[in-house]
């Protein structure tokens, strides 16, 4: 392709020659200088082409696999080749029927191919009419020639033949085609299995039983794994901590600690969750833990706005996040410390319970609190009913009242109270500049609430 193109392009040169002899001397040199151009384009087109190893040549050709036979096409191939010891510049594979082929795809800058050739190049002399060996590759003629001449190898190497690399698309060197006796592919294989004995295998006729190697040919290694299909599918995953943004179409879902004994792994994600509900699947403890209860000592105003809704308490979806952690198979305590782990990396964050003494209203139990003890029937309450009306719990926890009161008084509200049953109890509407009436009707009911300081464990989020 390329002898023509150069032998067509003489031609045009003298032909311009002739025909554009009384052009102006400048007019005549630009002219010359565009064809040049042109033709250097064409050349560089037609070389990146081959190196491509693109079918656009041979829309026939197609991809043979392991139990394939050879076709008569590529039998007949015309292939050029370097440090032929009869001096041939060209040979077929058809001058190799009936042997065993080794077809051995290298190039001078992989050390595993050149590892791999030295020992070849020793076999094929210790077994010259036994076995073919052909090294193939794209580099080019002089740099192969002077390689080769180095290291004293005597194999024929076969130069400058994308065709081959249609027939055997590979996307890693060395690379290597067994061909038996019988023109069928035996097996297709990387170095490992490159060796005398597997040789002496199919020089014997009998079965290779080697692992055959697959490349993946749209595999691009300047994209994220697994990421549509780029390296497969993932299902092999046995380690991978994964953040993202909300994922459309998705509700916000966490999952506890999954166990998968065939695989061997654990897995926990996050799906559309404020980084604070991240931060649960960590401390598994936060999931029921008093919001008031929690700090953010945070400086920097962006992330700490990962942390609070906005004033109509709607969280932007640019403050949603998507987190799955996969890990070998481990207790649940251990994959959750991972998770942690993950957090502090990826907010740049440091998280921890934390006990602090501060002022707070303590709920005890008086010796009349029997006689609030509940007399049964249907659990309910208005405590969030309308305002101003007189407020019931009806067959409730202490727990039930101890949250209500954390939520609308100004301090803390600590449980002292060893009680675990359920309790009626009334009282008026609390007003947190008075609290005296409230007090009062909970203390006739065997309830004490009254100011103190106590250690309370908070959850702090804070920066590193």
């Amino acid at each position: 392709m390329t002898n023509f193109i150069q032998k067509n392009i003489s031609k045009t040169f003298k032909l311009l020659q002739g025909c554009l002899g009384n052009l102006h001397f400048r007019a005549y040199q630009n002219l010359c200088l565009t064809l040049l151009t042109l033709c250097f384009s064409l050349f560089s087109y037609v070389e990146a082409w081959s190196q491509d190893g693109t079918s656009a040549l041979r829309p026939g050709v197609l991809e043979l696999k392991v139990g394939d036979a050879l076709p008569e096409d590529l039998w007949n191939l015309s292939l050029t080749v370097i440090n032929h010891p009869e001096g041939k510049q060209t040979i077929r594979l058809a001058d190799y029927k009936n042997k065993p082929i080794i077809l051995d795809f290298w190039a001078t800058w992989c050390p595993g191919c050149i590892t791999s050739l030295q020992n070849l190049d020793t076999i094929q002399r210790e077994l010259p009419n036994e076995v073919v060996i052909i090294p193939i590759t794209n580099d080019n003629v002089q740099k192969a020639e002077a390689f080769i001449k180095e290291r004293g190898w005597q194999l024929p190497t076969v130069v400058n033949n994308s065709i081959l690399q249609e027939y055997f698309p590979h996307k890693y060197i060395p690379h290597y085609i067994w061909v038996n006796q019988e023109g069928i592919i035996e097996a297709i294989t990387g170095a490992e299995p490159v060796n005398r004995a597997n040789i002496k295998t199919v020089i014997d006729g009998r079965n290779l039983d080697v692992a055959n190697k697959i490349d993946l040919l749209s595999f691009d290694s300047k994209k994220p794994l697994f990421i549509d299909g780029n390296g497969g599918s993932g299902t092999a995953i046995k380690y991978r901590s994964l953040f993202s943004e909300a994922i459309p179409g998705l509700f916000q879902t966490i999952s506890s600690v999954i166990s998968d004994t065939i695989n061997h792994t654990s897995r926990i994600y996050g799906i559309n969750c404020r980084a604070l509900t991240l931060y649960s699947l960590a401390y598994q403890k936060l999931q029921s833990f008093p919001e008031e209860r929690i700090e953010y000592e945070i400086k920097d105003s962006a992330k700490r706005a990962l942390f609070v809704t906005t004033k109509d308490g709607q969280t932007s979806k640019n403050h949603l996040f998507t987190y799955e952690l996969i890990t070998p198979l481990n207790a649940s305590d251990k994959v959750r410390e991972r998770v942690g782990v993950d957090l502090q990396h990826f907010f740049g964050l440091s998280a921890r319970f934390e006990r602090r003494l501060i002022d707070c209203y303590v709920l005890t139990a008086l010796p009349t609190l029997k006689h609030a003890f509940s007399k049964g029937g249907e659990r309910k309450d208005n405590l969030f009913g309308e305002q101003n009306e007189e407020k019931y719990i009806q067959n409730q926890t202490i727990d039930f009242l101890s949250g209500y009161l954390n939520e609308i008084l100004p301090l803390a509200v600590v449980d002292e109270m060893s009680y675990r049953g359920t309790l009626d109890l009334k009282f008026p509407q609390p007003d947190i500049q008075n609290l005296k009436p409230l007090q009062e009707a909970l203390r006739k009911q065997g309830i004490s609430l009254e100011k103190g300081n106590r250690e309370i464990e908070f959850f702090i989020i804070s920066d590193n």
